[in-house]
């Protein structure tokens, strides 16, 4: 049997950063997907890295930007971050909530410099939005095409000499005496480690627990679209003023569950970069069909951005986003199975704070640091 010093599961933004920040320390890492990578939500997001309106994730938040622009410098242009935000515009119709929200904003996270933005200076500095939308603009959001920040990480895991099996099906760890000795595949064949972290996504507790009793990560689906709006493709990443409100496994699912099926709930979002802009999104239960959604998240998306009507749609896109029970990822080793390290849960916000959470997990492997305790995975009840 094969051995390594640490086996992660998951080649989404997570899994591959954890194998280049351990590899790049020296480990010897083998990172094992089933599919390809950025198969998951970590491909198929808005495309957009940007601040999580979260006290305890904005750290995450600003430890990955930096990582961000590291890996862009160290990746000779083929993954592109801009040295300033392009902004981020949360829009509704209704000036007052603007006003207040502006309000709310300044005493939560006054490090965005959040400003209102009114009808009148939207035709200025988003021609393309329909007339009369009031915005709260903020200092944040780097729109990035959804999969380049997944594949420029595994290209530096690989490079610092992390070895990548891909297409492999599915991996599970294997746990005796409580501890964690490697992985097994469903061909028998197995890898032995003396560390093993699953990145899985929405996967993640199903792999870690077997059993069900380890479930604080659910899916959430999303759909999302592709398209050419040309010069009328928004400046500003531009988001429907509720869209941080959702991020909860209950309240996510819940708008859904009180909807006819044919009419399941939506948030205008849209972000653009190389050339295409992404539409989304939903936050559902269980995976939707796409083409029915499409003209869901058209007809509703042109009330704020008219060209959508128009435009080319290149391409859908559905995932299943790992929702966690608080909004917040689990990280760190699992209480009772030695060796067994999770980091998963990340929602909407994998892409915007997932390199620190490697980070995070890296260091608790090779220099046996604790994950701040309201990350940690031993913060719910652990498995058996």
């Amino acid at each position: 049997m094969e051995r390594t010093d640490v086996v992660v599961i998951g080649g989404g933004i997570i899994g591959c950063a954890v194998a280049a920040i351990l590899a790049t320390r020296g480990a010897r890492v083998i990172l094992v997907e089933a599919t390809e990578i950025g198969a998951g939500a970590s491909g198929r997001n808005l495309g957009a890295i940007q601040h999580p309106f979260d006290p305890v994730l904005a750290p995450l938040h600003r430890e990955s930007l930096e990582r961000y622009h590291a890996l862009a410098a160290a990746s000779d242009g083929a993954f592109a971050i801009g040295t300033e935000p392009a902004g981020l515009l949360l829009v509704t119709g209704d000036a007052d909530a603007a006003a207040r929200q502006v309000r709310r904003m300044a005493a939560a996270v006054p490090e965005l410099a959040p400003e209102l933005v009114t009808p009148e200076a939207m035709t200025l500095i988003e021609p393309s939005l329909a007339p009369g939308l009031s915005a709260v603009r903020l200092a944040t959001g780097h729109p990035i095409p959804p999969v380049a920040a997944t594949e420029a990480w595994a290209t530096l895991a690989h490079e610092r000499g992390a070895r990548l099996q891909v297409g492999v099906g599915t991996a599970r760890p294997v746990v005796e005496h409580g501890r964690a000795i490697g992985v097994r595949f469903d061909d028998g064949t197995r890898i032995g480690a003396d560390r093993v972290v699953v990145a899985a996504g929405p996967w993640s507790p199903a792999l870690v627990d077997p059993a069900g009793l380890w479930r604080p990560i659910v899916a959430t689906w999303g759909v999302t679209l592709q398209l050419r709006l040309g010069g009328a493709a928004p400046r500003h990443i531009v988001e429907e003023d509720e869209v941080d409100a959702v991020n909860r496994a209950a309240a996510a699912t819940s708008r859904a569950a009180h909807h006819a099926e044919e009419e399941p709930p939506s948030l205008f979002s849209v972000a653009s970069a190389g050339g295409v802009s992404t539409l989304g999104s939903t936050f559902l239960p269980v995976e939707p069909d796409p083409a029915r959604i499409e003209p869901l998240l058209l007809r509703r998306a042109a009330a704020f951005l008219p060209a959508v009507a128009e435009a080319e749609v290149v391409g859908r896109r559905v995932c299943a986003r790992p929702q966690s029970v608080d909004g917040r990822p689990f990280i760190g080793e699992l209480p009772g199975i030695e060796g067994l390290h999770v980091c998963a849960g990340h929602g909407p916000w994998g892409i915007s704070t997932g390199p620190a959470s490697a980070a995070i997990v890296a260091r608790a492997i090779l220099d046996g640091t604790v994950p701040p305790p309201e990350l940690a995975a031993a913060r719910v009840i652990a498995p058996g």
